[in-house]
């Protein structure tokens, strides 16, 4: 049964959020090819792919970068469909993009019953304005929080690193009960 599962590789869909210029692409580019990327603002979505080698568990990632600007805010709700995980991205030194992440939350929260959400405030590297507020808000809901730069790479690989063990382990988990439980069936099943 072990080797099973660890023969079969994890999907992990992420979508990143957030408000405009708060580094969402940026973070992105820097997890997936260790640079800094400095570009217009993405405009509906990007995708991309990455394999994150966690011991005994392959692991393919599916990365959604989704368009900051209000235009388009009605039709992110359809990227983060089916989503393991939704990273919230906000500026550490903006009050204004912390405040839209808190709304991003709880859209979230109302349309999505069980995913992971985790807030990111990006550009770690300038003045954090924002950083106790954000980590009471984090605490009072139940959600992970990490600080992080684009621009350096600071805590960059490690957000994305922990928050995908973690789902992981518990997709991993969830896979050996059914397995369990589906081998107890059928001992069942053969017996009389």
């Amino acid at each position: 049964m072990n080797s099973q599962l660890q023969s079969v590789e994890s999907e992990v869909k992420i979508v990143v959020l957030g408000d405009i210029s708060v580094g969402k692409t940026s973070i992105l580019y820097r997890y997936i090819s260790n640079s800094y990327y400095e570009q217009p603002s993405t405009i509906t979505a990007s995708f991309f792919k990455k394999k994150l080698n966690i011991p005994d568990f392959p692991t393919n990632l599916q990365l959604w970068d989704t368009a900051g600007q209000e235009k388009f805010q009605s039709i992110t709700p359809m990227y983060y469909r089916n989503a393991d995980i939704i990273l919230i991205v906000f500026a550490v030194d903006s009050v204004h993009s912390f405040e839209r992440a808190t709304v991003l939350v709880e859209e979230v929260r109302t349309k999505r019953d069980k995913c992971n959400i985790v807030l990111i405030g990006n550009k770690s590297d300038l003045e954090n304005v924002i950083k106790e507020r954000a980590e009471e808000y984090s605490n009072n809901n139940g959600i992970k929080i990490h600080f992080v730069s684009a621009l350096t790479g600071s805590g960059v690989k490690e957000a994305f690193q922990s928050t995908v063990e973690e789902v992981v382990r518990d997709k991993r988990s969830g896979g050996v009960n059914k397995l369990v439980k589906e081998e107890e069936e059928e001992v069942q099943k053969g017996c009389c």
